[in-house]
């Protein structure tokens, strides 16, 4: 039995969130630029803005299915645990974050991608976890990977 993955999916965050990023780095080496020199400044821009993306890049948290695991961040979960999965849309994810939430679910949700997700209940009662609600660009596609 492989343990290749058969749903993986990165939860990047979107372009503009890179742009706000970019252009507070700019704001400090236009500061810095005009304090010393125009090269110090081209710098802390390419230096900073590189270091931006890298932790956009390192922070976000994968989604992954194989045939043993769910990996959901840094979470796992044996798929023998999991009893269902149901894609929800955004007025779902809302009201399950929200208005009929569970405060024993594990949550990974990212504010960017909260507009879909998949509830996955579990089976096993000794888990503290009664569900997993997660963020998914592809919800219908984790649901398949889970069944």
């Amino acid at each position: 039995m492989s343990d290749r993955p058969g749903f993986r999916e990165r939860l990047i965050p979107p372009w503009w969130i890179l742009a706000i990023g970019v252009v507070l780095v700019g704001m400090v080496a236009v500061a810095y630029g005009a304090a010393l020199s125009a090269p110090v400044g081209w710098l802390i821009l390419a230096a900073g803005s590189g270091t931006v993306s890298w932790l956009l890049w390192v922070t976000s948290p994968i989604i992954e299915v194989t045939e043993m695991t769910l990996v959901a961040g840094r979470a796992r979960l044996p798929r023998t645990s999991i009893s269902a999965a149901i894609g929800l849309t955004g007025e779902q994810v809302r009201a399950e974050r929200g208005p009929t939430a569970d405060a024993r679910r594990f949550i990974l949700l990212r504010p960017w991608r909260a507009s879909t997700g998949v509830l996955v209940t579990l089976g096993d009662d000794a888990d503290p976890h009664p569900a997993w609600l997660l963020t998914s660009k592809n919800p219908d596609r984790l649901v398949r990977a889970l069944q």
